[in-house]
């Protein structure tokens, strides 16, 4: 499970499925970081890209967010690292990579970032897919278990479900469903994230992805990836209370990624100085 969550220069060929994957989430205790990254935001840094940056003060995992599926470029990056954007962040960071999707009405277009067959298939050396769905016309839930079994059949990665709502979290059997439908795991509003988010409101909404068998993941979004570093300890702290397995960082805190001092800070907070120095320091070569 550990050389699942710690992908070396060697092993860029690993085949990782779904359950394996999120077996190796589950198995580390709520101390599993994931960051997202923008992926036509220009770096903070010319020297190198958003995901080394977020890698080096401890993201496990990154996810590549507005992804031109047909035309993959991370801002950054070269072809001289992979043939494909996931291909190039993986041998940068040493880390596994996954893709959003943007779910959309299903008779509306779907462009090049939204999610289709024709681009799920384009993105087929990441290591797990994440379906995103916002308040949008024809993006409901039903919507979204369409989308969910087509990825499924589609290919054996790990699915994860993003479905934000303007009320803030949903109801607990909506997360519930998303697992149910096929998905290794599903995403909410991390406790005072957005207005709503009370630690019983998510508490409950874990509780009901666990028990259909799912990963709970809580994010970190609605602009707070820039918050101050004691906003986002306390922020860690309350998921890892309602009994998270992942931390998700979304994309808006500073040049389309999370603020890398406080990954560093939420990093620190829900798994301590050691595993968290190792994580930054680490070699690509061990």
């Amino acid at each position: 499970m550990k050389r699942i969550l710690n992908c070396r220069t060697t092993d860029f060929a690993l085949s990782v499925t779904g359950p394996e994957l999120a077996q190796a989430i589950a198995s580390s205790e709520g101390r599993v970081i994931m960051t997202e990254v923008a992926a036509s935001a220009a770096p903070l840094y010319a020297e190198i890209t958003n995901a080394e940056l977020l890698s080096a003060f401890g993201a496990d995992l990154i996810l590549l967010k507005g992804l031109n599926c047909q035309q993959q470029q991370v801002s950054g990056s070269s072809v001289a690292f992979g043939e494909t954007a996931v291909a190039q962040i993986k041998r940068l960071t040493g880390r596994l990579v996954g893709v959003s999707l943007e779910v959309l009405a299903e008779d509306a277009a779907q462009g090049t970032t939204g999610f289709s067959s024709e681009n799920l298939a384009r993105v087929q050396d990441a290591d797990f897919i994440c379906l995103t769905g916002y308040d949008k016309p024809g993006v409901t839930t039903q919507r979204m278990h369409q989308v969910i079994g087509q990825t499924c059949e589609a290919c054996s990665k790990m699915v994860l479900v993003a479905k934000f709502c303007s009320q803030g979290v949903a109801q607990p059997e909506e997360y519930a469903s998303y697992i149910t439908a096929g998905a290794h795991g599903a995403i909410v509003p991390a406790p005072a994230s957005c207005r709503g988010a009370s630690e019983a409101t998510v508490s409950a909404a874990i509780a009901a992805i666990q028990q259909a068998s799912g990963l709970a993941v809580t994010t970190i979004s609605s602009s707070q990836e820039g918050a101050d570093c004691a906003t986002v300890r306390e922020i860690g702290l309350a998921s890892k209370r309602c009994g998270s397995d992942m931390h998700n960082f979304g994309d808006a805190g500073v040049a389309g990624m999370a603020d890398p001092e406080a990954v560093k800070a939420l990093s620190i907070a829900i798994r301590g100085r050691r595993h968290t120095w190792v994580r930054m320091a680490a070699s690509l070569h061990r």
